[in-house]
């Protein structure tokens, strides 16, 4: 297993903290597969140096990845299948059984979950309470008001991270509001108002007052009525 850093890079500690755990997570992906498929695994890495840049590759192609995700997945690949697993195929397995064993819909799931809720507290009918924390870090009135190609961006994003947060043990509700950025929201909410705007000019307009008017022109408009 080689170092995730030597401390001569100005990297963040929880990062490379982060590069370790992934590394120690294929480092164990590696030794189910020796373990389980001993003749594929000499045929596919037979010697020390070509494992060594395998584990290299698989690490950073599983970067983006929770450390339990890839140990799970692998865990999956060697009880359901006969051959060695592939990196693509690890990644698959991790993405598609990731909700399921965290006891939680998938994304687009939980978005309708969210939309379609008649009680929008903490304390309503929810599957599970990230999907409430999404929804409501996402925006009630978006949720409502936009169409779905607008705000399930956002929703999935949000879903992701409480997702991240709950694999990694950590409370959802601490410093929330600090782990959800808001910039994908900002723009939809810029594009909810700019669609506002843009009808508001309209009916203006259908009801013969000038938008670029100004008051003047508003209130003259009011009295010739």
């Amino acid at each position: 297993m080689t170092d995730a850093g030597d401390g001569q890079h100005a990297q963040p500690q929880n990062q490379q903290a982060s590069k370790a755990d992934v590394l120690d997570a294929v480092n164990f992906v590696f030794m189910l597969m020796r373990d389980a498929f001993p003749q594929q695994f000499i045929n596919a890495f037979p010697t020390q140096d070509t494992r060594d840049r395998a584990r290299s590759l698989w690490a950073k192609g599983l970067a983006d990845l929770h450390p339990q995700q890839i140990k799970k997945a692998a865990i999956r690949a060697i009880k359901e299948s006969k051959f060695l697993p592939s990196l693509s195929e690890l990644r698959r397995l991790s993405s598609t059984h990731r909700y399921e064993d965290l006891g939680l819909k998938d994304p687009l799931q939980a978005y309708y979950e969210a939309c379609g809720a008649t009680n929008r507290t903490r304390e309503g009918f929810w599957s599970h309470i990230a999907v409430y924390l999404a929804a409501r870090e996402t925006g009630w009135q978006l949720l409502e008001g936009e169409p779905q190609t607008v705000v399930y961006p956002i929703f999935e994003r949000n879903y992701e991270i409480l997702c991240n947060r709950l694999m990694a043990g950590e409370n959802l509700d601490d410093g929330i509001h600090k782990g959800l950025e808001n910039h994908a929201r900002r723009d939809a909410q810029r594009q909810a108002d700019m669609a506002a705007e843009q009808k508001l000019r309209h009916d203006m307009v259908e009801h013969g007052i000038n938008p670029d008017g100004g008051r003047a022109e508003f209130l003259k408009t009011l009295s010739d009525l």
